[in-house]
């Protein structure tokens, strides 16, 4: 008996794997579902290639106002953010009276020179009448002579002196060397003018980034490439520029090379100080192929996309060129009205069925 039911659970078990084994190639010829995928057509991209900075930009014109003579300071008459014109007064230093006394010596100083020199002509002129009348001799006519001429260089010693005393007058007054508008002012009443700076001004009517980018791009480089710069206390918000001087060599200590970027349109949101990120568009392709980085297919031996042909998957190699803010330059291997599968690419086998989910 128990021979009996062992015999009949063996057959069981042999009748179940039959029958699972005759089922198997019923489901191998099940057909795979198409593979969903999204795609766009292929369209003409203006693509560049873009070296970045980091940078603290400046007024055209910019500088630092020191006393040319020491003195007091004894009056700021401009404040913070004022705007002004050249040649405006903007501090007065104490130097008002030794300047008015310097220049009163200087003048006493050309009146007896010229006094000298009249005095010593006179003496030559009667010499000479002497000397023609044999009353003199001739060495006595040079030494009156001599004397006139040590006169006349005295008073040019007197007149440089109340050119002299003159500037001095004039440097009591701290005036601006340019239009623009006053930056910090270290001035302060009754403090010495003497070391410091008194005051910045800033010419904020156009704006000039000074940068330095990456050696490789040296050849790319020249005056008049688009450039834009984006100033993160701004919302991020950007101002076109050019480039308006590149160096034709690297910079020896830092190996990068030196460029300037001038910003003209800024509606003087853009101001001196302000730190933001400089972009140089050194290279530029327009009309050509560019497809988002994400889209590509990253091989061993390169790249390759994924087309769409008569409802099948085409798996293709491409070549590229410039890389730029997650877009791709292809060169090679893909053209304009192609369908290209940028979303479930990576699934795909060369030739296999999709579905078109979105476009």
């Amino acid at each position: 008996m128990r021979n009996y039911r062992f015999g009949i659970l063996i057959t069981t078990i042999l009748t179940g794997v039959f029958l699972s084994i005759g089922c198997g190639p019923g489901q191998a010829d099940e057909e795979e579902p198409p593979v969903r995928v999204s795609i766009e057509v292929v369209e003409p991209f203006d693509i560049s290639s873009i070296a970045y900075a980091s940078v603290r930009v400046e007024g055209l014109e910019e500088a630092l106002i020191y006393a040319l003579t020491p003195g007091k300071v004894e009056e700021v008459l401009v404040s913070e953010g004022d705007s002004v014109v050249a040649g405006q007064q903007l501090v007065r230093l104490n130097t008002d009276q030794q300047a008015s006394a310097g220049t009163a010596s200087a003048v006493a100083g050309i009146s007896a020179a010229q006094a000298n020199v009249d005095n010593a002509s006179s003496n030559y002129r009667r010499m000479q009448s002497l000397h023609e009348a044999g009353g003199v001799s001739e060495q006595q006519l040079e030494g009156a002579l001599a004397s006139v001429q040590a006169a006349e260089a005295q008073l040019s010693q007197a007149r440089a002196g109340y050119s002299q005393a003159r500037t001095n007058r004039d440097n009591s007054w701290i005036t601006a060397p340019f239009d623009g508008e006053i930056g910090r002012i270290w001035a302060r009443e009754g403090n010495s003018s003497a070391g410091s700076p008194l005051i910045s001004i800033s010419n904020n009517s156009v704006i000039v980034a000074r940068i330095l980018l990456p050696e490789e791009n040296l050849l790319d480089l020249k005056p008049g490439l688009p450039a834009f710069i984006t100033i993160s206390s701004l919302d991020n918000e950007s101002f076109p520029g050019m480039v308006t001087s590149a160096s034709s060599t690297v910079d020896q200590i830092s190996g990068l090379v030196p460029v300037e970027v001038r910003f003209d349109d800024t509606g003087g949101r853009l101001r001196p100080g302000m730190a933001g990120r400089v972009a140089v568009l050194t290279e530029t392709i327009e009309n050509s192929i560019a497809v988002r980085e994400s889209t590509l297919r990253r091989t061993h031996s390169g790249f390759q996309v994924v087309v769409i042909e008569n409802g099948k998957a085409v798996i293709r190699d491409v070549q590229v060129g410039i890389f730029s803010e997650g877009m791709v330059q292809i060169t090679e291997g893909l053209n304009f009205g192609e369908s290209l599968v940028v979303a479930g690419q990576t699934m795909i086998q060369d030739g296999s069925d999709v579905e078109v989910v979105s476009q």
